[in-house]
């Protein structure tokens, strides 16, 4: 991929996950970084949050189609 920016940052994984296969549905091809020592410390998730990343190129359609769908936090 080429240089990701943040669509959004989810409280959980369990969270950006379903965003990531709704956004690849469209073929908006994403990343999940999590920063909670490789799930294994979850509470980290709550406190850092779980940031969902894409192209710049499809950073405003991704944006568009969540906010649509409601699978945004802010």
């Amino acid at each position: 991929m080429d240089r990701l920016s943040v669509v959004k940052v989810f409280n959980s994984r369990i969270e950006a996950e379903i965003a990531k296969s709704y956004l690849e549905s469209f073929g908006i091809k994403t990343e999940i970084f999590s920063d909670d020592a490789g799930q294994s410390i979850a509470s980290l998730q709550s406190i850092r949050g779980v940031k969902l990343l894409t192209n710049r190129k499809d950073l405003q359609k991704a944006r568009r189609l969540l906010d649509k769908k409601n699978l945004s936090n802010e």
